[in-house]
């Protein structure tokens, strides 16, 4: 009886690992999915906004020169963008990637680990 409940024990284990094996594969075949669309659009938005900006400084450049107006353009997109770039950072760092899945095949692990062990520390039952 102790055989057949330690191997159906290995059975769930085995079973949940390859369910977090399918859940991170489908996780990531989204991500690449939405990535490729985000490919797709960004170079006409590029493309877009640089003859926006180009606009912008011909229209500036009427009023106080072609060289200040340049400088002004290119001083705003680097505030701007040096201030996304910083925001994206520290919000990426604070990102927990896949925390939950993560979390709970850590915690299905251990308890079928303890299950395994059954109160007796044998090498054969320890998961590490």
């Amino acid at each position: 009886m102790a055989t057949d409940t330690i191997e159906r024990l290995g059975d769930l284990l085995a079973a949940q690992i390859k369910l977090a094996h399918l859940e991170l594969s489908a996780d990531l075949r989204l991500a690449l999915k939405r990535v490729a669309r985000l490919a797709l659009f960004v170079p006409p938005l590029v493309v877009g906004y640089a003859f926006a900006m180009a606009t912008l400084a011909s229209f500036l450049a009427t009023y106080c020169g072609r060289l200040v107006a340049l400088g002004s353009i290119a001083g705003l997109q680097l505030a701007v963008g040096g201030i996304g770039l910083q925001r994206t950072l520290a919000a990426l760092r604070r990102t927990a990637v896949l925390k939950r899945t993560s979390a709970e095949v850590t915690s299905g692990v251990q308890r079928t680990a303890a299950a395994l062990s059954g109160g007796t520390r044998s090498s054969d039952a320890r998961i590490t």
